[in-house]
C-alpha cells in the first residue's frame, strides 16, 4: 500500500524506517516482520493533538494489535515498589504465540544534532536539555532493566502467569551534522544505517542556501518519517523569510523541494551554555 496520508506515513515508518540504534547488550531489535500490516491500522487517523512520543506510542499499539504473530497483552504497566513508589513504566508487554515468547518492548523516537565544542563532540537534542548520552544511560540502566526487577517479576507472574520474558527495543530518530559535516563523529552504539541530515545557524543561511525563497515545512508528527515524494506532499510550503521567523525562536526542521534531506535551522542561542 501506498502511504498517502499522515496516518499511513507514520504506520509505515514504524515498520520499515531506520533505526536509530540496533541491537542493544541489554535487548535486541524487535523484528518487525512481525507488526502488523498498515492497511487496517490506517482506517482511523491517529491523534496528532499529543506529544510526538505519544503518537508513535499509540501507532506502534496499533500494529501490536493487528499482528498475527504478537499479542498485545497491555501497554504503559507501571510497577511499583512496595511503598507505594513508581519504578517505571513498561511500554509494551507483548506475548509472541509463534515462538512462545514474552517480550517486554520499548520505544523511542529522538533526535540529536552533533555540536563540537572546545571538550569534544556533543550531541543535545533540540531541546538542549535532551542529548544522546544522558538518553543511551537512562535507556540502558533503567528503562531495558525494568522486567528484571524483583517487583516487576511479581507483577508478571501475578497478573499475566509469566515467569520468564525478553526486552527488546525499537529506536527511532535521526542524527544531524553540522553543515559541511558528512563524516558521522564517534557515537557510542549509534547504528550505520541510521537516518542523518544537517543542521545550521540561521547565520550560516546565505552561504549554503543562497537563492533559496521557499522550502518545505516538516511538521513535527511527522519528523520520523523518510522524505519520499509522498510523505513531502503533506508538507506546507512557506517563504524563506517566515522559516527564518520560526527558526528565530526554536529549531525548526525542513526540507528543500527538489531533495530528500531533513535540516534543522537553529536559532543563534541555541545550544546555550555549551563550550
Amino acid at each position: 500500500m501506498i502511504a498517502t496520508t499522515p496516518t499511513q506515513l507514520i504506520l509505515e515508518s514504524l515498520r520499515s524506517a531506520p533505526l536509530l540504534i540496533g541491537d542493544l547488550p541489554e535487548a535486541a531489535v524487535l523484528d518487525r516482520s512481525r507488526l502488523g500490516s498498515t492497511g487496517a491500522c490506517a482506517v482511523d487517523p491517529l491523534r496528532f493533538d499529543q506529544k510526538l512520543g505519544h503518537l508513535y506510542e499509540q501507532a506502534l499499539g496499533r500494529l501490536l494489535e493487528s499482528s498475527n504473530a504478537l499479542t498485545l497483552l497491555a501497554s504503559h504497566l507501571q510497577v511499583f515498589a512496595e511503598s507505594g513508589r513508581t519504578l517505571g513504566e513498561l511500554d509494551y508487554l507483548l506475548h509472541d504465540h509463534t515462538r512462545d515468547q514474552y517480550i517486554h518492548l520499548e520505544l523511542a523516537v529522538k533526535f540529536y544534532l552533533a555540536v563540537k565544542g572546545r571538550d569534544g563532540w556533543q550531541f543535545p537534542g533540540p531541546d538542549p536539555r535532551d542529548n544522546w548520552q544522558r538518553k543511551l544511560d537512562r535507556l540502558r540502566r533503567h528503562q531495558l532493566q525494568l522486567s528484571r526487577l524483583p517487583e516487576t517479576r511479581q507483577l508478571l507472574c501475578e497478573r499475566f502467569g509469566i515467569d520468564a520474558i525478553q526486552t527488546q527495543q525499537l529506536i527511532y530518530g535521526c542524527l544531524f551534522l553540522p553543515m559541511g559535516q558528512d563524516a558521522v563523529p564517534p557515537l557510542e552504539l549509534f547504528s550505520p544505517s541510521a537516518r542523518v541530515g544537517h543542521w545550521l545557524y540561521l547565520s550560516e543561511w546565505a552561504q549554503n542556501f543562497a537563492g533559496v525563497e521557499e522550502v518545505l515545512l516538516m511538521d513535527k508528527p511527522l519528523w520520523p518519517v523518510e522524505l519520499s515524494s509522498q510523505a513531502k506532499r503533506q508538507f506546507p510550503v512557506i517563504s524563506v523569510p517566515r522559516l527564518h521567523q520560526l527558526a528565530s525562536e526554536r529549531c525548526t526542521l525542513f526540507c528543500l523541494p527538489d531533495s530528500t534531506q531533513p535540516y534543522f535551522l537553529v536559532p543563534p542561542s541555541w545550544p546555550g551554555g555549551m563550550s
